[in-house]
């Protein structure tokens, strides 16, 4: 894995298993691309380390509860502006996915995966991009949709009927993985006005970022999935 970077991707490992943690740390060291500065294994060690490391990424190991870990996400997130969450997670479950998204998570890595796998999330996501597994996805959307299939009052609908065109390009363009420079250059506009469209887009359909957006778009239709 390659970053382009001068310096490795400085990374905090939170999980409250020490070989569950050590497996991790064993598996990161192998790259030269990503420095562990530290390990935690309960709640408020991690918000301490989080508050005196400047990490990059911190990778938090979701447990099958996935109550405690959720909550404390947005609270890391607070903790250290600058550090992006990934979630490293067997749970395919809807509602708890989503609520760590909506809580500031920026990738979901399948537990599933390969060290490659986790290798490019961690690197996607400190570039700024988001991650979902491809492995996770189908069965979230799965769950997601068998839950709306009897809701007659979609509120989505007029939400996504406020869309313009422009705005539908754009989270087209998010849903492919694509930045903001990327999609400035395809849409043959300044990253300015993307971030306009994102902020308008954000607002009209209540997502928080830009993982978030894109779960929604794959979800409604407004992007389409990857293969």
């Amino acid at each position: 894995m390659s970053t382009g970077a001068d310096k490795p991707i400085r990374v905090l490992i939170f999980d409250h298993q020490a070989l569950i943690r050590d497996g991790i740390r064993m598996i990161l060291n192998d790259s030269a691309n990503i420095q562990v500065l530290g390990e935690a294994g309960e709640c408020d060690q991690a918000m301490a380390l989080a508050k005196e490391y400047e990490v990059d990424i911190i990778l938090i190991e979701l447990n099958l509860d996935g109550e405690l870990n959720t909550e404390i996400i947005s609270e890391l997130v607070k903790a250290n502006r600058q550090a992006r969450i990934i979630l490293l997670t067997s749970i395919v479950e809807s509602p708890i996915l989503h609520l760590a998204v909506q809580m500031g998570a920026m990738g979901v890595v399948s537990k599933t995966g390969n060290r490659q796998t986790l290798y490019k999330a961690i690197e996607k996501v400190h570039a700024g991009e988001v991650w979902i597994d491809r492995a996770m996805i189908a069965n979230v959307l799965t769950q997601i949709s068998r839950s709306r299939l009897d809701d007659q009052g979609d509120p989505e609908i007029a939400r996504m009927a406020s869309l313009s065109e422009r705005e539908r390009e754009v989270i087209g363009l998010i849903g492919k993985g694509l930045k903001n420079k990327e999609i400035a250059t395809q849409l043959s506009i300044s990253e300015i006005t993307v971030r306009h469209h994102l902020s308008s887009i954000y607002n009209k359909l209540d997502v928080a970022n830009r993982l978030e957006l894109t779960i929604y778009a794959y979800r409604n239709g407004l992007a389409d999935l990857p293969i």
